[in-house]
């Protein structure tokens, strides 16, 4: 036997082992694939999505590699860890350090070189799929299938340069063992698992306020506490998983009445060896399971919000407005009109008159507008109204988080009381005027002489339907005017270009994010059937005192329950918080509720991992019962 064949049989032998990691590399590699073969694509140069498609998938390459290559790494240093027995008895039997490493790099580029070309065979057979997916999501016509030459060069090259590196670093970090200990392989005795108290309180303080400070934060605070938060949910995870958790059990063992009832004390006593085992893969199975949840559910509510958003920040289907002295303005409206009229739409007009103040306000010119006129016209766009007294004036702010500083505003001959609310969005921005103020009918009628702007709103029933003639619109009238003398705007091509670019990050954020889940998958069934053989060895030794294959069952499906649920539920509740505090701060970017689709994300989730941990319970058990009875 050569020293080929040797490496292929190691890798053939263990082909349950190694199966979770090659099948979460073959998908690593499709997911690269099939963006890279959008990326590639010759017809998508020529239509509008070439350039916020490939943008992101262009980043998504980005993420998709380094993420495989940490995850990657872990999953082979995870693999040699348990295979330290072998070693033990290859280097008694005359294996140099030399040969060893060469063994490994040959069953990684192995392991590597099959999955490049099943990821890739299998991202060509649905290369079709995935291309009238994208096409439904962005609202084009899917592209067409061709051979990926450049896509498959991008994907081999890359994908065996990771490889490559996976098996250097590997050996690079791989510890010096004793012969002794490499013999001894898992089988070393192990110390009770033994938890700080002050660090299991720490892991809870680190939690409660980091749930605490998402919790109470509210609009463009979320942003600003993101990083901290975050930081300290990270931290807090990890001491949940590797001390406070270990304390926990150790306080449910001393409570005898519970401990000494029934399987509990076959299953704390191996629980607490398991958490303390298992706790770096429960910390990153819960952390990349949040990012993968928070991710797909706020990119849902994104792209389910679209056009509740584009309504809100265009309130009407066609916008046109002129300063007075626009001589322009009858034929531009003329021409919409007749444009609207000759394609069969009905519409509406309104109309809202704004006159601009002499003097400046904190160094910025003021709109004012009458209060009867306003409310008509914000009826008609469907948004807020406003109530001003006599002596009163509502100032608008400009964004959200601006304030306004001043107390009252002077109108010709008035002094008016400013009033002002964040959350009410202004329906008209100035040609001459950086702020709006609505003001009381007969302060405004006194300002005759003043510099007056008008705005026109068209309400279009099917707005939807208008692109074409918006786009035409836009080309012959213009945006606006190099003077400043008027403005124009349409919703159908703003509404369009935001929910392409909203589906296409959805898009992409949906296999990130599912690769991320078949991830933190790989982590669950590599680590539960690394430890098949000491669980043959332990149960079976059991099983001769008295257990019954009832109890066996029951134990080992609150095992693997705790396995496959504990991280998934710390995710939840991360990101649970994490959309109660995002809900606030996506109100700002008028996306109002993130219920929905969280609630849809985080339950396909736990249906997928339900059915997942239901499969393997039942194939471990198999095994288990036909080696133990």
């Amino acid at each position: 036997m050569t020293f080929r064949q040797f490496a292929f049989n190691n890798v053939s032998r263990n082909k349950r082992t190694y199966a979770a990691f090659f099948l979460s590399s073959v998908f690593s590699v499709m997911i690269f694939f099939v963006y890279a073969m959008f990326i590639f694509h010759p017809g998508i140069a020529d239509e509008a999505i070439h350039e916020s498609v490939a943008t992101g998938m262009m980043v998504a390459e980005y993420v998709i590699f380094l993420f495989a290559f940490f995850f990657l790494f872990y999953c082979v240093g995870a693999f040699l860890k348990k295979r330290e027995k072998e070693f033990g008895i290859l280097f008694m039997h005359g294996m140099t350090p030399l040969q060893r490493n060469l063994l490994i790099f040959m069953e990684n580029m192995l392991i590597g070189v099959v999955s490049i070309l099943f990821g890739i065979v299998l991202g060509m057979v649905l290369a079709k799929l995935f291309f009238q997916f994208a096409g439904f999501l962005l609202d084009v016509q899917a592209l067409p299938f061709y051979w990926a030459w450049k896509a498959i060069g991008l994907t081999a090259v890359a994908f065996l340069v990771l490889f490559a590196a996976i098996s250097v670093f590997t050996v690079l970090f791989l510890r010096k063992r004793s012969l002794l200990e490499l013999l001894q392989g898992s089988q070393r005795p192990k110390k009770e698992p033994k938890a700080s108290v002050s660090l299991s309180v720490l892991a809870a303080l680190l939690l409660g306020l980091s749930y605490l400070l998402a919790l109470t934060a509210e609009g463009i605070y979320v942003p600003v506490l993101l990083m901290p938060v975050t930081a300290m949910t990270i931290g807090g995870t990890y001491l949940l998983f590797t001390q406070l958790s270990v304390f926990a059990i150790g306080m449910m063992k001393k409570k005898r009445f519970f401990y000494w009832k029934r399987t509990n004390l076959l299953t704390l006593s191996d629980m607490a060896y398991r958490m303390k085992d298992n706790a770096r893969m429960f910390f990153l199975v819960s952390i990349v399971s949040t990012i993968a949840f928070c991710a797909i559910g706020t990119l849902a509510a994104l792209a389910g919000s679209i056009q509740e958003t584009v309504v809100r920040t265009n309130p009407f289907a066609f916008e046109y407005q002129s300063k007075r002295d626009n001589a322009e303005e009858q034929k531009h409206l003329s021409m919409l009109e007749n444009r609207l009229e000759q394609a069969g739409y009905t519409y509406e007009k309104h109309m809202l008159k704004m006159r601009v103040l002499p003097n400046e306000v904190e160094g910025e010119q003021v709109g004012v507008v009458k209060l009867a006129q306003y409310n008509q016209f914000a009826l008609a766009a469907n948004a807020d109204s406003i109530t001003v007294g006599d002596q009163e004036a509502f100032l608008f702010v400009r964004w959200f988080g601006d304030s306004i500083e001043s107390s009252t505003l002077h109108v010709g001959d008035s002094i008016l009381r400013v009033k002002s609310n964040a959350s009410v969005i202004p329906l008209a921005s100035g040609l001459g005027f950086e702020r709006l103020a609505v003001v009381p009918d007969a302060v405004y009628d006194q300002l005759e002489e003043l510099e007056e702007e008008s705005l026109y709103g068209y309400n279009v029933p099917k707005w939807k339907e208008t692109k074409e003639i918006s786009l035409n619109l836009e080309e012959k009238i213009g945006r606006w005017d190099e003077e400043g003398k008027y403005y124009f705007s349409t919703r159908a091509p703003v509404y369009y270009s935001m929910k392409q670019m909203a589906n296409t990050a959805l898009f992409i954020g949906l296999f990130v994010g599912v690769l991320f889940f078949v991830a933190a998958a790989s982590f669950l069934y590599f680590r539960l059937y690394t430890d098949l053989e000491n669980d043959k060895r332990q149960y079976g030794a059991i099983s001769k005192i008295g257990m019954t294959e009832s109890e066996l069952t029951r134990i080992v499906t609150i095992q693997i329950a705790l396995l496959f649920f504990v991280p998934i539920l710390v995710a939840i509740a991360h990101s649970i918080v994490a959309f109660v505090s995002l809900q606030s701060f996506l109100k700002l970017m008028l996306i109002t509720s993130v219920v929905k689709p969280t609630a849809i994300v985080l339950l396909s989730f736990v249906v997928v991992q339900a059915i997942y941990f239901w499969i393997i319970r039942n194939r471990y058990l198999f095994h288990l019962k036909r080696s133990v009875f």
